[in-house]
C-alpha cells in the first residue's frame, strides 16, 4: 500500500486518460446498467442536500402566479428531504520494473506504453464492474418485492403483460408521467418472459403458437405504454484468484420498473442516484507516481461517490421465479 505522501505526487498522465477514458465508452454496456439504476448526478462539492420525493405531495404543481412587485414562488428544501456524502474511491494498478525487462520494454517508450495501456485496461474494468455491483447491491438492499404480485411467470396461468401494465399504471400515477420509464430485467428473466405463451399471445395478437419467442419491440407493443426495456447481462465472479469460478448474474431472478431521468439533478424524481462531485463522473484522470524505490510505478483513478434512494415511488420490483 502506497504512503499518502508518495500518492501525493503522483501527476496526470495525459496519454492514459486518453485511453482510458476512450475504454470507458467501450464499456458502455456494463456502465449503462448502473447509469440506468442510480443516474450518476454531479454536484458542487462532497456534501449537500437532495430533493426526496416519497410522498405524492413532491409531484404537485407549484402556484406559479406572482402578484406585481411580489417574489416568485420558491421552491424550497423541507424537513423530509434528505443529504448526501460523496466519499472518496480509488484503484490502483502497478507495472513493475521485472515485467519491463521480462517484456523487453526497459527503456522503449512505445512498448512500456503498450504495458501501461493493458494494465490501464484492467483498471478501468475494474473500475466499471465495482461501480455496478455497488449500485445493484443498493438498489436490491432498498427495495423489495411487491407483495401483491403471483411473480410465477414459469406457469402458464400466470400472465406476466398484466403483471408489467399494473406496475407501469401505478409508476405512471404516482410519478404523474410516462417519460422516462424503464423495466430492467435480468437476461434470464427476459428469456423466460420472451417465451411465455400468455405473452406470446398478447404480443402477436393471438399469433404466438406459431413463433417460437418475441422480440422487445413486440413486448413494447403489448405494454399499456411504451418503455425503454433493457436485459441485463453483467456478470461477476464470487470465488477469489485460484478457486473454482463462481459466476452469476448481478440482477439474477430480478425485474425492475423504475422511473429514470438522463442527466440527473438533485431535483428530478429518479428512484436512485450516483451523486459525485463535479462532472467527471466516475472516470476522472489517470495519475501516475514512480515509487521512491524505484522498482514500480503506479497508475490510480479516483472519484467521489454516495449512492441514495432518492424517491421510494419510483421503482418497483419483482422478483420472477
Amino acid at each position: 500500500m502506497a504512503t499518502p505522501f508518495i500518492l501525493g505526487s503522483a501527476t496526470l498522465n495525459y496519454q492514459l486518460t486518453a485511453y482510458a477514458q476512450g475504454l470507458w465508452n467501450d464499456l458502455g454496456d456494463v456502465i449503462k446498467l448502473a447509469e440506468r439504476l442510480a443516474p450518476t448526478t454531479p454536484v458542487p462539492g462532497a456534501a449537500g442536500q437532495f430533493k426526496k420525493f416519497d410522498d405524492k405531495n413532491s409531484f404537485m404543481p407549484e402556484k406559479t402566479a406572482r402578484a406585481i412587485g411580489g417574489d416568485p414562488v420558491l421552491i424550497a428544501f423541507n424537513a423530509s428531504d434528505d443529504s448526501y456524502s460523496c466519499k472518496p474511491q480509488a484503484l490502483e494498478v502497478r507495472v513493475d520494473k521485472e515485467e519491463d525487462q521480462a517484456a523487453g520494454n526497459e527503456g522503449g517508450e512505445v512498448q512500456s506504453n503498450l504495458l501501461d495501456q493493458g494494465k490501464i485496461r484492467a483498471l478501468i474494468n475494474k473500475v466499471a464492474l465495482s461501480h455496478v455491483m455497488d449500485v445493484v447491491n443498493y438498489v436490491l438492499a432498498n427495495t423489495t418485492q411487491d407483495a401483491t404480485v403471483n411473480s410465477q411467470w414459469s406457469s402458464p396461468d400466470v400472465d406476466p403483460i398484466d403483471q408489467l401494465n399494473a406496475e407501469l399504471l401505478g409508476i405512471a400515477q404516482d410519478c404523474g408521467s410516462t417519460q422516462n420509464v424503464k423495466i430492467t430485467m435480468d437476461l434470464g428473466v427476459w428469456n423466460v418472459l420472451r417465451t411465455h405463451p400468455k405473452v406470446k399471445a398478447r404480443a402477436l395478437y393471438s399469433a404466438g403458437a406459431d413463433v417460437a419467442t418475441i422480440s422487445l419491440e413486440q413486448l413494447n407493443s403489448a405494454l399499456i405504454f411504451p418503455c425503454d426495456i433493457m436485459p441485463a447481462n453483467v456478470v461477476y465472479d464470487s470465488a477469489r484468484l485460484n478457486q473454482t469460478s463462481k459466476k452469476a448474474r448481478v440482477l439474477s431472478g430480478v425485474c425492475l420498473i423504475h422511473y429514470s431521468v438522463p442527466n440527473a439533478t438533485i431535483y428530478d424524481p429518479s428512484a436512485f442516484k450516483s451523486f459525485t462531485v463535479g462532472s467527471a463522473g466516475f472516470l476522472g484522470n489517470v495519475r501516475t507516481y514512480i515509487a521512491p524505490n524505484q522498482l514500480w510505478r503506479g497508475h490510480l483513478v479516483d472519484w467521489s461517490r454516495d449512492i441514495k434512494q432518492t424517491s421510494t415511488l419510483s421503482m418497483r420490483r419483482l422478483n420472477i421465479n
